[in-house]
């Protein structure tokens, strides 16, 4: 299972989070690592998985908003956005959900 070592919220728009694990997950590889580690949290739902060679991205509702997490390979970077303000408003409430499974 993927560690998540370290969660951060940009400082300017757009909103997004990014997400710094033990190890940076490799899309093709750890894109079921990365669903599963998303479904433990109970809040979420709504989770559909896009892969593509060098990306992968996750789908997923918290509290009827959508969000994205993405895992890119070139950069090596994973991170959570969304695409509207409502859900930018939650971002800082997701943060703190997520950050509970911090080691």
């Amino acid at each position: 299972m993927l560690r998540l070592l370290q969660i951060t919220s940009a400082a300017e728009p757009p909103a997004h989070l990014q997400l710094n694990f033990s190890l940076q997950p490799d899309p093709a590889a750890d894109a079921p690592q990365l669903l599963q580690w998303l479904q433990q949290f109970v809040p979420l739902s709504r989770f559909q998985a896009e892969l593509s060679m060098d990306l992968l991205l996750i789908r997923f509702s918290f509290r009827d908003q959508p969000f994205y997490l993405h895992a890119e390979h070139y950069t090596g970077s994973c991170w959570i956005d969304t695409d509207s303000a409502p859900a930018d408003m939650l971002m800082s409430e997701l943060h703190a959900l997520l950050a509970q499974d911090l080691s």
